[in-house]
């Protein structure tokens, strides 16, 4: 099952202007995906020129040297799958999307570049959904875990992941302060 989630960016008049993503709309993975390779509006922009997405990526465009598809097996690692380019699919290109049609889809998380240049997103299960730092909300969730977010990975933590983080993190804890 995908977790489903659209990604915007303010427009100058506020309104939003964006694409759906199909997999991993969740803030341990979007959220901390975007903070980390898409801080920027221009980064931001780059990600809902591409259209409606299946999975969001640490990189934007794959090597022209090398295959890149939509199927798994056809997928360069680590590169956003789009359903326009690497699908053909036709239709999939950015557009208005409002609170209240996000609200109505299938989506659970709504994240937005604002005016101000920061990462914001709503959480479509609440009633009445506000607009949250993705930053903070993502440190509490990992202090939630009792642990410090991993640099460089992104996902789902099952417990045995966090136990493993926990003990990893007091060993370095533990090193470096016999230094």
């Amino acid at each position: 099952m995908s977790t489903r989630s659209f990604i915007c960016v303010e427009q100058d008049d506020g309104s939003y202007k964006g694409v759906y993503c199909h997999s991993d709309g969740y803030l341990t993975y979007n959220g901390a995906m975007l903070l980390d390779h898409y801080n920027s509006r221009e980064k931001a922009e780059e990600i809902i020129a591409l259209g409606d997405l299946s999975l969001l990526c640490e990189k934007i465009n794959p090597d022209p040297e090398k295959p890149h598809g939509f199927d798994y097996d056809k997928r360069q690692e680590d590169v956003t799958v789009a359903y326009g380019r690497d699908r053909g699919e036709k239709g999939t290109e950015a557009r208005a999307i409002t609170l209240e049609d996000a609200k109505e889809s299938w989506c659970e998380y709504m994240y937005v570049y604002t005016k101000e240049n920061k990462w914001q997103y709503y959480d479509l299960h609440e009633d009445n959904p506000e607009l949250r730092d993705v930053e903070t909300d993502l440190a509490k969730e990992f202090e939630a875990m009792g642990i410090e977010r991993p640099a460089g990975e992104y996902g789902f933590f099952p417990q045995e992941r966090i136990e493993q983080l926990k003990k990893e993190q007091a060993q370095l804890r533990k090193n470096d302060a016999v230094m």
